[in-house]
């Protein structure tokens, strides 16, 4: 249970404009054997951090001060207004017990788990996501779940299994997974379990990572991805009706293009070759290539990494947060990973090591075969979860990874280039909206979702870079209730506030 490190969350909780943090860690192995047996974990200070973005200051660490304590083990975090008031309120998803925290608007958080509806059971949850998947204007909720904690044998002594000659610790594949659950908003503040109501019951519960909610066949409903760790992934296709089917195979991103199963830890999802589709990519082991999923039609994927370049750049690589971002802003969208091996010994096998780099992977016009380029931190480390942000507002998009053991590493965008950019905050009812940039003949999209990189949360704001193009025609925005707004004379270089107006 420690090799799976945890997530990072990038929000603006106070709305000053400017991107904070929050941070979720881990416990003691012995404080994880009480919580198993549903003793009350001891009262501790370091199970979550809330860093405020002071500017030019840097950051304060305001976790006392806004009321945030976690007493179980941290793997998740995530941001959303569940309640529609306008601040974005904190979800972590824990071994332990989820818990949810109010944003009360004064600079203080409130743990409103019980009272919201979230279930008070002791389960390894880790992926999370918003979505408003029936249309009612409120954000539902799913969580992935990974082992059943019950059957780790927690206290015993472990087993011992081979890979490439070593002894290791096993993987989760003779363990009983831990069913995933999905809340429906109530609409007043409070969540009630739906998970078999939306027909999203799993057979039998595979281990769940990272979780999105997104339109990924186009019909403007909201569907669920799930990357499953040594399993099929899900997609939980949107019929309307508060109902979804499961439909991974049929659409092509259950498995890799040799119909194998892989070890799938982080989700990346945009449009890569600006054709006005989302492509998909999970991060897996090493010894094993990351699948680039492409659409060949509307909600049809076929896996494309070989034809992209990304064969040989991934394999040696066990990947964990991602993301399509456009670093460069030359208005394509690179590939960022964050890296590291679970087995620490792993460099005695002598092809692979423990510590792996951060990397990003240029975007050259769709295509991903130049070599990676190696992000600089100050130390090395196995990374895990991870989030893009511009956290100066400069329109240049930075990085924030966390290492399985040790302190978060906050990168700063440093490139230097003449191109132009754009950035807009929607507010409102934002998750599930489309925005579509045009200019100099050409047109960017993306959309406003929650979820994706590793069990962890992105900058909310969409960020677009725009080449050599300095004036936009239009922005247009589509958002989910059907409404569909238009804005011209949008100055470039800047970030625009973009409030959603009941018609």
């Amino acid at each position: 249970m420690e090799a799976n490190g945890g997530g990072v969350a990038v929000f603006d909780y106070d709305r000053d404009g400017r991107m904070d943090v929050v941070v979720v860690n881990g416990t003691p192995v012995e404080t994880l054997e009480r919580i198993v047996k549903g003793a009350t974990p001891p009262v501790r200070e370091d199970g979550v951090f809330l860093y405020r973005n002071l500017g030019d200051k840097g950051f304060a660490d305001v976790t006392r001060s806004a009321g945030l304590t976690n007493l179980f083990w941290g793997t998740g975090a995530n941001a959303a207004d569940y309640d529609g008031d306008g601040f974005p309120d904190i979800l972590l998803t824990n071994m332990g017990q989820d818990v949810l925290f109010r944003n009360q608007g004064d600079g203080t958080f409130k743990d409103v788990s019980r009272q919201a509806g979230l279930a008070s059971k002791i389960a390894w949850h880790t992926g999370s996501a918003f979505g408003d998947y029936d249309g009612d204007g409120d954000l539902d909720l799913y969580i992935a779940g990974y082992v059943s904690l019950k059957d780790l044998g927690i206290g015993r002594p472990a087993p011992v299994c081979q890979y490439l000659e070593l002894p290791v610790f096993c993987g989760p594949l003779k363990l009983a997974g831990e069913p995933d659950v999905f809340y429906r908003n109530n609409g007043d503040g409070t969540f009630s379990d739906f998970t078999a109501a939306a027909g999203l019951v799993e057979q039998e519960p595979r281990f769940g990572f990272t979780v999105v909610f997104e339109d990924l066949n186009r019909d403007r409903k909201p569907d669920i991805f799930v990357a499953n760790d040594s399993g099929p992934n899900y997609l939980y296709l949107n019929e309307g009706r508060g109902r979804f089917t499961e439909s991974a195979l049929v659409s092509g991103v259950a498995y890799n293009s040799d119909g194998r199963s892989q070890a799938n830890m982080g989700v990346a999802i945009g449009d890569i070759d600006n054709d006005q589709d989302l492509d998909l990519l999970t991060t897996t082991f090493s010894e094993d290539h990351f699948p680039l999923f492409t659409q060949s039609s509307a909600g049809i994927y076929e896996e494309v990494s070989a034809q992209a370049g990304l064969v040989r750049s991934t394999t040696p690589l066990l990947g964990w947060a991602c993301g399509f971002v456009d670093f460069d802003n030359d208005g394509w969208r690179d590939l960022w990973l964050a890296n590291g091996h679970v087995y620490p010994t792993i460099g005695m096998g002598g092809r692979t090591t423990y510590e792996q780099p951060v990397v990003i992977v240029p975007n050259q016009r769709g295509h991903f075969g130049s070599t990676p380029q190696l992000v600089r931190t100050r130390a090395k480390a196995s990374w895990r979860g991870g989030a893009t942000g511009d956290f100066n507002n400069d329109g240049k998009m930075d990085l924030i990874v966390t290492p399985v053991e040790g302190s978060p590493a906050l990168i700063e965008n440093r490139s230097v280039s003449s191109h132009h950019w754009i950035g807009l905050d929607l507010r409102g009812k934002a998750v599930g909206a489309e925005v579509y940039i045009a200019g100099c003949g050409k047109t960017w999209f993306d959309t406003v979702r929650s979820g994706g990189s590793y069990i962890s949360a992105d900058d909310p704001r969409r960020h677009f870079g725009l080449g050599s193009c300095s004036s936009v025609d239009s922005v247009t925005i589509k958002w989910l209730s059907g409404r569909t707004q238009v804005l011209k004379n949008m100055a470039t270089d800047r970030y625009h506030v973009v409030e959603y107006v009941v018609p």
